[in-house]
C-alpha cells in the first residue's frame, strides 16, 4: 500500500508491505511534492503493538520522526486523515478480468 495523509498539518506518504501486524512500513514526510524526511518499522521484527492498526502506527512514526527532524509542524492539534488520491494502476486483476483470461 502506498498512500499519503495528513498529519498535524503536514503530508507524509506511507508505504506498507507485508500482512496486517507483520509488515514493513516506510513513512516520508513530504514537502512540496519532495521527501524530507524518512522512518521506519519492520513490524515484523521489531518490537511493536501487531494489533494496532497502520494508521496508529503511521502517528507513532510521524510523532517519531516530527521529533527526530525536528519539524516545525503546521497544525500541532491536526488529526491524522487519509489523502484521496486517484488510482493511477490496479496491480491485481478483478474476478471480471480473471473470468475473461
Amino acid at each position: 500500500m502506498i498512500r499519503e495523509f495528513q498529519y498535524r498539518g503536514e503530508t507524509f506518504r506511507v508505504n506498507a508491505h507485508g500482512v496486517a501486524g507483520h509488515e514493513e512500513v516506510f513513512i516520508m514526510h513530504l514537502v512540496d511534492g519532495e521527501e524530507e524526511g524518512e522512518i521506519s518499522i519492520d513490524r515484523m521484527t521489531e518490537e511493536n503493538d501487531t494489533s494496532a492498526p497502520i494508521d496508529a502506527i503511521c502517528v507513532m512514526l510521524c510523532d517519531k520522526l516530527i521529533i527526530e527532524n525536528s519539524i516545525d509542524v503546521a497544525d500541532p492539534d491536526g488529526a491524522f486523515a487519509w489523502v484521496e488520491m486517484k488510482t493511477l494502476r490496479d496491480v491485481l486483476p478483478t474476478r471480471d478480468d480473471w473470468a475473461t483470461h
